[in-house]
């Protein structure tokens, strides 16, 4: 049986680009991992790599996200074409899994350790049924990735990932797991052993990124007794870790030394803005603005480096605010921005709820819009084309080589702990990567007024198959919102059933 294990990806640009940096999805080694011993595996990460098409499989699971849902259904018909069986996964996968089907032979809605093998097994025999939903018995049940199968010659700078836990316990309006994913956690021994005797490291640039890993976790910070028994258990393997966590658990000074002690180097954290009128718009109680300043402080002293994730859009920016951001920044003194992206009403959450019941989710809106980096809403203050101009500005200045320097200059020396400067000097390509989503002159990144890219495009009309709507079906009206005639403009397309099996839409 040959099976292959397909993570897709399109570029913020919506232009043909790669982005081989050091976090990569590792859901392709996952889903291997889960494969049975007798079958042929292969696995590939469109961030790094083109797929090839002509390869002759039996059987591809697709994990994908919803900004890449059109790409992925193009990528699975093609393959249904010459009689190879597709399946979809994901969180899109989840929450669309009837429009789903229409693309793909079956659907996981549940969690992989069941499912993925349940799946196999009927389709060896025959049987694949059209959707997978069997209940996880929990994080226990999770298996050592298959880091046999990661190319570090793809991708040099590529850093092995391990998950600890699932879920995050905090219900920000915003995010994708409030409401359909509680927070739990893989028993330590089980964490501990796979990095001591399983996990694979990067052996490239002479050692450099030896011994390092990061956490996949969405919350490695959780529940933080859980993270203080972890850091303890990895204190003896002298490894050098990332992850990412809620601002909170940052203002335990002994959980931050402890975590410092354990290895880690390099926490993400999304703080998404410094306007509390923002920051309670999205729900994040966590974030305490007037802390900031001293957490960042105590966290560089310890050897552990911050990067922090901020949003534009959201309900409580104003113009003030977004012209005078980099000031707030420059006030912190040792803030680092790794990502920039502009506040998403991804459909499964709250966020989204409150704007459609407000007509304000922006007509002509289609899955490839939902990237967090291309404006879906109408903002309570400030008019689309307004935020948009804000974002792009913030894009260049955050991610200039102006703010690498003075990253450098104030962190450098903030501590002596192994491996601290090291870090430090590999975060400057990130930071420069705030610049990347607006390499392309000609995006708007308003939904509805940036076409797909030009394969995918291409190939959905040739081979009819619709873009997926996002926008409800009552229309907002207000300022920015797309005209009848633009929206008549949007490339319309259809399913031809002769080609696809399916049944075709009326036009």
């Amino acid at each position: 049986m040959r099976i292959a294990v397909i993570s897709t990806y399109t570029h913020p640009t919506r232009l043909p680009r790669k982005e081989r940096g050091v976090m990569q999805s590792s859901v392709p080694e996952l889903i291997a991992s889960l494969c049975p011993d007798h079958a042929e595996v292969e696995v590939y990460n469109e961030k790094e790599l083109d797929i090839p098409l002509d390869r002759d499989w039996d059987l591809v699971f697709f994990s994908y996200l919803h900004s890449y849902y059109e790409h992925t259904k193009v990528l699975s018909t093609l393959l249904r074409r010459r009689g190879i069986k597709t399946v979809a996964g994901g969180r899109h996968a989840v929450h669309f899994a009837d429009d789903c089907g229409k693309y793909f032979d079956a659907v996981v809605t549940g969690e992989p350790e069941p499912n993925v093998p349940a799946l196999i097994a009927d389709f060896g025999r025959g049987e694949l049924k059209p959707r997978y939903d069997l209940r996880s018995g929990g994080p226990a049940e999770i298996r050592p990735y298959r880091y046999d199968l990661v190319d570090f010659k793809t991708n040099k700078i590529r850093l092995p990932g391990i998950e600890a836990s699932r879920g995050c316990p905090f219900t920000c309006n915003f995010c994708v797991l409030t409401g359909h994913e509680k927070y739990r956690h893989r028993p330590v021994g089980h964490v501990v052993g796979e990095i001591e005797f399983k996990m694979r490291w990067n052996r490239n640039y002479f050692g450099l990124l030896d011994n390092s890993f990061s956490f996949l976790d969405n919350n490695l910070g959780g529940n933080p007794r859980y993270l203080r028994e972890l850091c303890e258990a990895l204190i003896p393997l002298k490894k050098t870790w990332g992850c990412a966590l809620t601002f909170n658990v940052l203002k335990d000074e002994e959980t931050v030394r402890l975590m410092a002690r354990a290895g880690c180097r390099y926490v993400y954290t999304g703080l998404e803005s410094l306007n509390p009128d923002s920051i309670k718009s999205m729900n994040k109680g966590q974030n305490k603005i007037s802390e900031v300043d001293r957490v960042i402080r105590r966290c560089f002293e310890n050897g552990v480096m911050l990067s922090f994730g901020l949003l534009v859009g959201s309900d409580g920016d104003t113009t003030e605010y977004l012209e005078r951001l980099p000031d707030y920044l420059s006030e912190l003194r040792y803030f680092n921005i790794t990502f920039l992206g502009i506040v998403c009403p991804y459909p499964e959450t709250p966020f989204y709820r409150q704007l459609a019941g407000e007509g304000r989710i922006l007509p002509g809106t289609v899955s490839r819009d939902y990237d967090g980096y291309t404006l879906c809403h109408r903002p309570a203050g400030m008019a689309p084309s307004e935020v948009i101009e804000h974002f792009q500005r913030l894009c260049n200045q955050l991610g200039s080589l102006t703010n690498v320097a003075r990253h450098y200059r104030s962190k450098l020396w903030r501590s002596g702990m192994p491996n601290y400067k090291k870090v430090i000097l590999a975060s400057g390509p990130e930071i420069l990567s705030v610049r990347n989503p607006i390499g392309n002159e000609g995006r708007k990144y308003i939904a509805g007024l940036d076409p797909i890219e030009e394969w995918d495009q291409q190939m959905m009309e040739e081979l009819r198959i619709p873009l997926q709507s996002m926008s409800p079906p009552a229309p907002a009206t207000g300022p920015g919102v797309l005209s009848n005639a633009a929206r008549a403009a949007r490339p319309t397309v259809y399913i031809d059933a002769a080609q696809t099996g399916l049944v075709a839409a009326q036009p």
